[in-house]
């Protein structure tokens, strides 16, 4: 395989908790450093993130850094399109400032599925240490932040059900993104051919990059052996209060750029909605699907998983009480 040109693309705000961990972990990285460039595009950090970077920028001349007035990371004109913007690889990686590489091969696993024309993204998987914490290490090994979100991340799915999903040369499973059963990834490590964006007109969000995809059935592919540590908060209540806000800013006005429906359009749709809202708040059926990943895996952090999936359903519907109007013109459009 041929040594494809690589841009790192870093969307930060105040992130020195885990900055230096995030920019040690590329550089360590077992691949010619004039075949890559870190772009990073800071949001206007009032701690020492900025610091650190220039740090950084001494001894590594393959770091541009960009400034993003506007400060969120995600959406058009945001820190991740500007870096996608700026970049000049054939490949563009978005890392967060939390996510971790743990092994030195990263790089070239993530790039393995490369080897096919046809794939446009190969999303790396999320590993736990013996150190976390029992709430970082159930993160770790969901494959996404939120539980809401499971059923529809390709991660998740692929850690709940792998035997859905085809497995390539023993090194990646295969998925093709598709608008009837669409599953999302993008972050945390995804690596996309740049001109993905050309094809879908530019980058917006991961969940909305992946909804563009779907109308071209793009094959995604899940190296096995790629895995980054996501350092994100250390407990569920710092966690619940991030999503909040979050959550809070999508239905105050942020749904009306969204191109990922949560709630489908058909009547049938929404009753499997709704009814996904009742199994989240039981606590019954998110407890036995705990007890089988227990089973399954012998980690008896799982057991976070119902309570979590409960009080973060929990938040969204009281949120959506406050902005219930605008909820009313997500449901219909």
């Amino acid at each position: 395989m041929k040594r494809l040109k690589v841009s790192f693309i870093l969307g930060i705000y105040n992130a020195e908790r885990t900055l230096n961990a995030c920019l040690e972990s590329i550089f360590m990285q077992d691949y010619p450093r004039l075949k890559y460039e870190v772009i990073i595009v800071d949001g206007g950090s009032t701690d020492r993130t900025l610091r650190i970077v220039k740090d950084f920028m001494k001894k590594y001349p393959n770091i541009k850094l960009f400034h993003n007035q506007k400060k969120l990371s995600e959406g058009r004109g945001m820190s991740k399109d500007i870096g996608v913007n700026k970049s000049k690889g054939e490949i563009v990686i978005f890392l967060d400032h939390d996510n971790i590489i743990l092994h030195k091969d990263w790089l070239k696993n993530i790039l393995y599925p490369f080897n096919d024309s046809e794939i446009m993204v190969s999303q790396s998987q999320l590993e736990f240490k013996d150190t976390d914490s029992n709430f970082i290490k159930y993160i770790n090994a969901l494959g996404v932040e939120d539980p809401f979100a499971a059923p529809v991340s390709l991660l998740s799915q692929i850690i709940f059900h792998p035997e859905r999903f085809k497995i390539i040369d023993g090194k990646y499973y295969l998925y093709k993104v598709n608008e009837k059963n669409l599953l999302f990834g993008g972050a945390n490590g995804c690596a996309f051919r740049k001109k993905v964006f050309s094809k879908i007109n530019g980058y917006t969000r991961d969940v909305d990059v992946f909804a563009s995809m779907a109308e071209y059935e793009m094959l995604v592919a899940v190296p096995i052996y790629s895995r980054i540590h996501h350092e994100t908060s250390n407990d569920m209540l710092t966690f619940l209060k991030k999503k909040g806000v979050y959550f809070f800013r999508f239905i105050n006005a942020e749904y009306k750029e969204k191109k990922f429906r949560w709630i489908p359009k058909d009547f049938r749709g929404k009753i499997k909605f709704a009814l996904a809202i009742f199994y989240n708040l039981t606590l019954l059926g998110p407890s036995i699907l705990a007890l089988r990943q227990i089973i399954k895996t012998k980690r008896f952090f799982w057991i976070i998983h119902p309570f979590f999936l409960f009080f973060i359903t929990l938040e969204y519907g009281l949120i959506t009480l406050f902005r219930f109007r605008n909820f009313i013109k997500i449901s219909d459009n």
